[in-house]
């Protein structure tokens, strides 16, 4: 889901469009969300060779200041006070909201795509929610109630604050996030070219280049078996 570097990187969930046939046209072009396989990434030249899941091959030069991104596997028992996540949510008929996957921002992201907003047209009661960590009450590993604080846009009459943050003042909000046994608690890892080896899953988001040549200033890939989520 999905956001800026983690809206880009997370909150902006799901596949960006296909690769173009022709990257150059009269559009300001767009960063697009490359998906594949690792074939060879030479540090010299900072050339990145990968296949995408359509069987594509395709080149991505990374940028000096890349920044390598790699999901890891937590616990719900793993989060803290002050700890800034995002959180997928469905409210349910009680006003409830209950998890549908959990992300830990590393502290390079804090604040990204900060508030409580629907995370769906088509579904109104799907948030996201991106917020601070006031408390967590675990009643085992991965089940729970994540307490939230959060920095919003707009507040409504009855109080609640909704909304991404903005330059503004805003508003302030909570919210409690229920946690059942199976939802996904996941970390979001920051790593180095290290991890970039042969056959390892990637998800880049990268521009396109004139001469068919991709840039890329940040990519996600797989470590220890975790494929991206992206």
């Amino acid at each position: 889901m999905r956001f800026a570097w983690f809206v880009a990187f997370l909150t902006a969930a799901g596949t960006l469009p296909a690769l173009a046939d022709n990257p150059a046209s009269s559009v300001a072009p767009t960063a697009q969300r490359i998906r594949g396989k690792i074939d060879a990434y030479d540090p010299a030249t900072r050339m990145l060779n990968l296949t995408t899941i359509d069987k594509k091959p395709i080149l991505v030069e990374l940028e000096p200041d890349v920044r390598v991104i790699y999901d890891a596997r937590l616990k719900l028992t793993d989060l803290k006070t002050g700890d800034f996540i995002g959180s997928t949510t469905l409210k349910a008929a009680d006003g409830k909201l209950r998890a549908q996957e959990v992300h830990l921002f590393p502290d390079v992201m804090r604040g990204a795509g900060e508030g409580q907003y629907p995370a769906s047209e088509a579904k109104p009661n799907r948030l996201m929610t991106n917020a601070t960590v006031s408390a967590v009450t675990a009643a085992a590993a991965n089940k729970g109630t994540i307490t939230l604080n959060y920095r919003g846009a707009t507040a409504a009459a009855d109080g609640t604050c909704s909304g991404r943050a903005n330059s503004g003042a805003g508003c302030t909000g909570n919210a409690e996030i229920l946690v059942a046994p199976g939802i996904p608690v996941i970390g979001i890892m920051v790593g180095d070219e290290s991890l970039l080896v042969p056959g390892a899953a990637v998800s880049v988001s990268a521009m396109p280049g004139i001469d068919g040549t991709w840039q890329s200033s940040r990519l996600t890939v797989e470590k220890d078996g975790v494929k991206p989520i992206l």
